[in-house]
């Protein structure tokens, strides 16, 4: 079978998969709540593999959020909305 140029070569690493599940959620959000404050903030605390850091961290980078490492135990602070939407979509990435 001829191969298609809509074909995925690789699958999809974890950073791009929570960017485009934070994208939906961010736009399903915005439909259902409106715009965010942009002056509104938020941390979370979350338990995050040893192994996901580094493509955390460039994740959070590209949304304007930071992450700080405490053993096992990430902190992440930034735009509340996008802050939220990212707790959510690992939280369903988890299950």
């Amino acid at each position: 079978m001829a191969a298609h140029s809509t074909d995925i070569a690789s699958p999809l690493t974890l950073a791009e998969q929570l960017d485009a599940m934070l994208l939906g959620w961010l736009e399903h959000a915005a439909d259902r709540r409106g715009a965010a404050r942009a002056d509104l903030r938020a941390t979370a605390v979350l338990t995050i593999a040893t192994a996901a850091v580094a493509e955390l961290q460039g994740l959070c980078e590209r949304w304007g959020m930071t992450l700080e490492m405490r053993g096992t135990v990430a902190v992440i602070g930034g735009p509340a909305r996008v802050v939220d939407g990212l707790v959510a979509v690992i939280g369903m990435h988890r299950r």
